[in-house]
């Protein structure tokens, strides 16, 4: 009779749709302590409400209910769109996902979405975007319909040289800027994406911003089904000078570097979207160190990958971008004579 009445209560928990309590998946990664640090590091810049990610995953809420999706683009590694392969080249700003933070997120996706422990309250930062040192720039307005580039130009009207020691972008309609271009007359000084949110230099370097020189910024924009009016903000950090932040556009194939030279960042193009790019260095001794590889180029993410460990290359050295259609590559380096 107890074999039986268990038989009984199991059967209508069945017909209720109700799982007994043990058979009940429960992870313990949770949203406030794993998920949501994460997301906010990884994700927010694109997957917020007027980001360029479809689905908008800032709260909770929105994160339980695209958790599949979650677990289906980050385990096939389509997210987050970081283009460099692994093991080819190692960056500061590397917006790839950790072995360990996709386990959470799978553990999460799998588990039931826990909440988790109330969210701790994070101080805001947004005072400090602006301080006393930087020096900002408002964008006139700019009616984007479909995809499409601008150049704009900024008057300085600095009285004496400065140095910047970093900059950054703030896209006025997220969703339609893809990338941003600063170059101060006909120097570039580096390029900004979704990826980036302030463009640090490294210690002990900077870029001349000389007297009353012109600002160019190449805006790119992606396609909208209605015409709206963009209007982004630059601001430029000033700091000490250092050593001088330079560039040097490479087109596929070999270019010599007929003085030392330390490489630390590098920006690939392939000739069309899909279309692979590498960017390798030839030593002296005829050794190759890559740089960065990238299988599969996409235009919206040409990216500057900045190099953890800056390279140095000896007077004579050789850099060469390549690219599995043949031609059409080309890469931004940026470096400084040292």
């Amino acid at each position: 009779m107890p074999t039986a009445a268990a038989g009984v209560i199991i059967g209508a928990l069945a017909l209720a749709g109700v799982r007994p309590q043990a058979h009940t998946k429960i992870s313990q990664v949770t949203w406030t302590v794993d998920v949501e640090p994460i997301l906010r590091r990884r994700c927010l810049a694109c997957h917020s409400t007027e980001g360029v990610g479809a689905l908008p995953l800032v709260t909770y809420d929105e994160a339980r209910a695209s958790a599949g999706a979650i677990r289906d683009e980050v385990l096939s590694g389509r997210m987050p769109p970081w283009q460099a392969r692994r093991g080819f080249g190692d960056f500061t700003n590397d917006a790839s996902l950790t072995t360990l933070e996709l386990d959470l997120l799978a553990s999460w996706t799998d588990g039931n979405t826990p909440l988790g422990p109330p969210l701790e309250t994070r101080e805001s930062r947004s005072a400090a975007t602006v301080s006393p040192e930087s020096l900002p720039f408002d964008l006139p307005g700019i009616a984007v319909g479909e995809a499409a580039e601008r150049d704009v130009e900024l008057a300085t009207h600095e009285s004496q040289d400065e140095w910047i020691v970093g900059w950054t972008f703030e896209p006025g309609i997220p969703s339609l800027v893809e990338s941003a271009t600063l170059s101060i007359g006909p120097s570039t000084v580096g390029s900004w994406t979704q990826f980036d949110s302030t463009i640090r230099f490294p210690e002990g370097v900077a870029e001349r911003l000389p007297a009353g020189a012109a600002l160019r910024v190449h805006v790119r924009y992606d396609r909208t089904s209605e015409p709206r009016t963009d209007r982004s903000r630059l601001v430029l950090y000033l700091g000490e000078q250092g050593s001088e932040l330079q560039h040097r556009a490479i087109a596929c194939g070999s270019t010599t570097f007929d003085r030392p030279a330390t490489v630390l960042s590098v920006t690939p193009h392939a000739g069309a979207a899909g279309e692979s790019v590498e960017v390798v260095a030839q030593m002296l001794d005829r050794a190759i160190q890559p740089l960065v590889v990238v299988p599969r180029f996409h235009p919206r993410y040409a990216i500057s990958y900045w190099l953890r460990n800056p390279l140095r290359l000896p007077r004579g050295s050789r850099l060469r971008a390549s690219s599995d259609a043949g031609g059409g590559c080309s890469a931004d380096v940026y470096f400084v004579e040292r």
